[in-house]
């Protein structure tokens, strides 16, 4: 039976303990082989250097969108309560507090909602080390998943497949020792859809696919002639308002008019997401993660905050 990980937002996270379907069948990556000639980073790295490259993950882009789903039905419900209960404190006639049961029930699930995004981590890093060949992921309950790059089952997950949308992403799976049953699940940041994003997120996987088969030195000679920019120290700091703003906005980079169009959408989550970053803790890699991912102080390939966007 189907449940769901410790990953995700909303009420659950990515679907575990079921078994491939068919489009994650036909859309497996051999690590071996070349995804695309092309390579993609989306906007989504921390750090870069000899021993490992850390990401986001598949939520970091939409941090906001589910607290503000949350933080603008709350009112709504709780209006409706409390009008339940003063009328049947005027009336005396305290039936009349029945309809509010299911007000109070969608009250106490929407928090839930709006908790899974506010007052939880600003991100979930997942950091691949090529020199070890081991993965680290960030769980939303703060421990850390370590598995080696060789034991996941990576491929392409489609939405439409599973919880309905039809968005794109690429997964790693572990699987059981059957090798049929998914038994943990973590997601990379870029989200896509229809062939278009399926090709993107060949050359979005071919990025850390490279950077772990052949080093940092032939990932960013293939990224060329486009330009590495990091993300701005989340790692030690919370984002600025500003760059949630532009973050949001940017997932529509080159359509200017609905960048414009969507800002009454985009500028209402943008003040959630701010929320969301306030309210929620930086994720702190622990020791034995860090000891086991020690960076050269002379390593020429490092890349990180200072190579952010000004």
């Amino acid at each position: 039976m189907s449940t769901f990980s410790a990953y995700g937002m909303g009420p659950g996270g990515f679907m575990v303990n079921r078994p491939l379907n068919d489009f994650e069948r036909d859309n497996h990556f051999n690590i071996k082989q070349p995804a695309s000639q092309q390579v993609h980073y989306d906007l989504s790295l921390v750090k870069l250097n000899s021993t490992f490259v850390e990401c986001v993950d598949k939520w970091y882009a939409m941090r906001g969108f589910v607290a503000m789903a949350g933080g603008v039905v709350i009112p709504i419900f709780g209006y409706i309560i409390v009008i339940s209960i003063v009328e049947a404190a005027t009336s005396g006639l305290w039936w009349v507090l029945l309809p509010a049961l299911l007000p109070i029930f969608m009250l106490w699930w929407t928090f839930k909602f709006f908790l899974s995004d506010a007052f939880t981590y600003t991100h979930y890093p997942i950091r691949f080390n090529r020199q070890n060949r081991q993965v680290y992921a960030f769980r939303r309950d703060g421990t850390v998943l370590k598995a080696g790059w060789d034991d996941f089952y990576w491929t392409i997950y489609n939405t439409q497949l599973g919880l309905g949308g039809g968005d794109l992403n690429v997964m790693g799976h572990l699987m059981g020792k059957d090798g049929v049953t998914i038994k943990e699940s973590i997601g990379l940041s870029l989200v896509d859809a229809g062939e278009p994003g399926r090709r993107n997120q060949l050359q979005f996987f071919e990025f850390f696919r490279r950077y772990m088969e052949e080093g940092p030195g032939p990932v960013l000679d293939a990224l060329k002639p486009t330009p590495l920019i990091m993300l701005p120290g989340i790692d030690r700091r919370r984002e600025s308002w500003f760059f949630g703003w532009e973050l949001l906005t940017g997932g529509m980079k080159g359509l200017p008019l609905l960048q414009v169009l969507f800002q009454p959408f985009l500028f209402p989550i943008s003040l959630f997401r701010w929320v969301v970053m306030r309210t929620s803790k930086i994720p702190q890699w622990p020791q034995w993660v860090e000891d086991e991912c020690l960076i050269d102080p002379d390593d020429m390939w490092i890349r990180d905050e200072r190579h952010a966007a000004r």
